[in-house]
C-alpha cells in the first residue's frame, strides 16, 4: 500500500489555475485570430465576386497642370471593369499621351482620363469652345468665387494650414 498523498496546499492550486488560464487565452486568441482571417478572406472573395479587373495608365507622381508625361512616369494598374469608362486612358493607348501637356493637377495613382489632355479640348467644336469660353468669362467676373489650386501639394498646405484663398 502507498502512503498517503499529500493534499495541495493553496500556492499550488492558484499557479495551475494561472497556467490553465493563460494557455487557455493564448489557445482561444489563436482560435479567434484564424476565424477572423478566415471570416475577412471569404468577405473579401464575395465583395470580388463578379469583378473582372482590366489594367488602366496612372501617373507615378503628382503632377501639376502644364507639366508633360514621359514613359517612364507612368504605371499600369487594374481596375475594375464596372468602373473604368472609355474616358480613361488604357495601356494600349498610353503612348499617345506621352509628351503631352495636362491641363488638371493629376495625383500619384489617379486614372488619366482623355479630358487631363489639351489635345482633348483643341477637338471641340468650335461653338461648344466658344461656350466654354463664355462660361470661364462669367465664372472669371464672380468676385467672391475661390480660385482652384494648381497642384494637390497647394490643396493639401490650403487644407493643413486651415486657410482659404
Amino acid at each position: 500500500m502507498s502512503a498517503p498523498r499529500k493534499p495541495l496546499h493553496k500556492g499550488m492550486l492558484v499557479g495551475g489555475v494561472v497556467v490553465g488560464l493563460g494557455v487557455g487565452l493564448v489557445a482561444f486568441g489563436l482560435g479567434a485570430g484564424v476565424l477572423a482571417y478566415t471570416l475577412v478572406k471569404k468577405a473579401e472573395k464575395e465583395a470580388r465576386a463578379g469583378w473582372t479587373l482590366v489594367p488602366v495608365i496612372v501617373p507615378q507622381r503628382d503632377f501639376a497642370p502644364g507639366e508633360v508625361l514621359t514613359l517612364d512616369e507612368l504605371a499600369q494598374r487594374s481596375a475594375p471593369e464596372q468602373l473604368v469608362t472609355s474616358s480613361m486612358v488604357r495601356p494600349d493607348s498610353a503612348t499617345y499621351v506621352v509628351g503631352q501637356a495636362l491641363t488638371v493637377p493629376v495625383q500619384a495613382g489617379e486614372p488619366l482620363r482623355w479630358a487631363f489632355f489639351a489635345a482633348a479640348t483643341e477637338k471641340l467644336e468650335p461653338s461648344e469652345r466658344l461656350l466654354s469660353d463664355e462660361c470661364q468669362r462669367a465664372l472669371d467676373l464672380q468676385p467672391n468665387r475661390s480660385r482652384p489650386d494648381q497642384t494637390a501639394g497647394k490643396i493639401r498646405e490650403r487644407l493643413v494650414g486651415g486657410g482659404s484663398r
